[in-house]
């Protein structure tokens, strides 16, 4: 394993700050955190906060939390160890060799990629050096597919015979096991072990490092299926990937722009022609995933699909995820019976660069959509209807004035009052159609009060703990009758466990916490505390809480019918007079 020194020494060199603005590039100073929407579900106002002090993140919507290491690992769907191993070769610090410190886990996938990597290089060369690939070749050529092309998406080819891959995979030390988890293999009833990709032109499909994850395979004949993905692995998730992505990155991140095509076909014929922000969803529908991965890099985004009434309908869905992913969304068509790659291919690339010129917002493509085949002045039936369907979009914008800008216009097209679609806009759903699978059937949490975090705790154990959190030396101050609530005393009890006397306490902390407790303590790392002088307030609330408790004690005592102490007596009257002064 790992040691804890070089988990230390790497997160002490990696500002967290820095890591999550490469990738959520909304982050903004918020007083002494930085904020924005968060980039692992959709919402509509920030509430995702950077904590630059304790180098931790905390989202108050869907609660995902923690360090350098915990955010690299969502936001790019790694393994601890590949977090670690990309941040030690940042920062510069030097790990263990893997097999030294691997996990289980860890080796699997690991092995996973390495034997993908060797079948896409063997799948490659048998694309461009074997005589069975003649006809694939054929294909690219007919296609306009350039040698450059297939060298930059590194295409390849699976012969006819089933068993071509296994055979060269398992003499290099790829086991049966090993090719079935990587989906490059599968057991068939009758047949046993086969190739899970023969007689196909394969388009490898790469995560955003550029390694390779799956593939996407094209029948060169009718006897199959025409397209076949690879399933579902360790390593691959088809509703969270996006081919072309990697080769997109570098333009994407600098213009802000992504433009998102069809299919393999269409994003190589982009790329080719120099569009290269181009990326394509892998022959299914844009998910949640695919909208909240681009605004990590892009802030507005492009739709091109066929102009036939089912790429007009994908273009409008996918028009639809991406705005509710807080995008900026237009729609560009190519001309009836073409696709990208077909204009591309036969007319160049500046007709579809004047495509992509004349795109108009998602609004004003859905209204011209909803007008087609209509009269120019629609029956107040039709004005209804066509409003409701239109406004169901603008409500999951998650910009005011955006919406307030669309609804204007769309009063003037349909002419109706924009007071009256204002009304109704306000019965719509905000983003009903699109949501994530975190957020359906659940209600986000509210931001705790205070800013100090503290979700369900009393008011008394939230502000000592928000206190202690602030400044941890202050732990030893507090008593374990102090706390009413059993989760504030856990976390005060495993605080004043650590030696907070080094930058690395808050991800001791968490680790040293149950589960449960780890999103509360999450929160309060994060949390804007108001004090100016930690330490007397503290002092303050203790002294408040323990004169409270002791006048709980003597109460009972005062009512009864027996005689009271004097000194019970004097002590109950200061008590209660300190306890006046205090709440003044």
């Amino acid at each position: 394993m790992i040691s804890p020194e070089t988990i230390d020494a790497i997160r002490s060199r990696m500002d967290i700050a820095e890591l999550v603005r490469e990738h959520v590039p909304g982050l903004k100073k918020a007083g002494r955190n930085w904020a924005a929407r968060c980039p692992f579900h959709q919402e509509r106002t920030p509430s995702f906060t950077v904590s630059p002090e304790r180098q931790t993140f905390h989202c108050w919507g869907c609660h995902e939390h923690g360090d350098v290491f915990a955010f690299l690992m969502k936001i790019e769907g790694l393994s601890f160890y590949e977090a670690v191993e990309r941040l030690a070769e940042r920062t510069g610090v030097a790990i263990a060799k893997r097999s030294e410190s691997m996990s289980p886990a860890d080796r699997e996938r690991l092995r996973i990629r390495e034997a993908l990597q060797f079948a896409r290089d063997f799948y490659h060369g048998l694309l461009l050096n074997s005589g069975e690939a003649a006809a694939a070749r054929a294909y690219l050529a007919k296609r306009g597919v350039s040698a450059a092309s297939i060298e930059n998406f590194g295409l390849g080819f699976a012969p006819r015979r089933s068993d071509t891959l296994l055979a060269e995979a398992q003499l290099k030390g790829f086991g049966s096991d090993l090719l079935v988890a990587a989906g490059l293999a599968k057991v068939q009833e009758g047949r046993g072990l086969r190739d899970f990709f023969f007689g196909r032109l394969l388009f490898p499909i790469s995560d955003t490092k550029g390694q390779v994850t799956a593939f996407g395979g094209r029948a060169l004949d009718d006897s199959m299926p025409k397209y076949l993905n690879s399933p579902e692995t360790a390593v691959f998730s088809k509703s969270r990937t996006l081919f072309a992505l990697f080769q997109a990155l570098p333009a994407v991140r600098k213009s802000r722009r992504v433009l998102l095509v069809e299919g393999y076909m269409d994003a190589i014929a982009c790329h080719q022609f120099g569009v290269v922000e181009a990326v394509a969803p892998l022959g299914t529908a844009l998910t949640v995933e695919h909208a909240t991965a681009l605004a990590r890099y892009a802030t507005h985004a492009t739709v091109v699909f066929d102009a036939d009434n089912a790429g007009l309908a994908a273009a409008v869905r996918g028009a639809e995820t991406l705005l509710h992913a807080g995008l900026e969304v237009r729609i560009a068509t190519v001309p009836e019976g073409k696709d990208p790659d077909e204009l591309l291919q036969r007319s160049g690339v500046e007709p579809f660069q004047r495509c992509l010129a004349e795109a108009c917002d998602l609004v004003e493509f859905r209204t011209t959509l909803a007008m087609r085949g209509r009269k120019a002045e629609l029956a107040p039936a039709e004005k209804a209807s066509v409003a409701r369907d239109i406004l169901g979009t603008i409500a999951q914008c998650p910009d005011e004035v955006l919406k307030a800008e669309w609804v204007r216009r769309l009063s003037q097209r349909l002419r109706v009052d924009e007071g009256a679609l204002l009304r109704q806009l306000g019965k719509e759903p905000a983003g009903g159609a699109v949501r994530s699978p975190r957020a359906a059937g659940t209600r986000p949490s509210p931001r705790p009060e205070g800013g100090a975090g503290g979700m369900g705790l009393p008011p008394a154990d939230r502000q000592i703990l928000a206190l202690v959190m602030r400044q941890p030396g202050l732990a030893a101050s507090v008593q374990e009758t102090d706390w009413t609530s059993a989760a504030a005393a856990r976390i005060w009890r495993a605080l004043s466990g650590l030696d907070v006397s080094d930058a690395a306490w808050p991800q001791r902390l968490m680790a040293a916490l149950p589960p449960e407790d780890r999103i509360l303590a999450s929160a309060l790392l994060v949390g804007e505390s108001p004090s100016r002088d930690p330490e007397a307030d503290l002092s303050a609330i203790l002294g408040r809480l323990r004169r409270e408790k002791r006048l709980r004690e003597i109460e009972p005592l005062m009512k009864g019918d027996a005689p009271v102490d004097g000194a019970i007596m004097d002590e109950y009257r200061k008590l209660l007079t300190e306890l006046k002064g205090s709440r003044k």
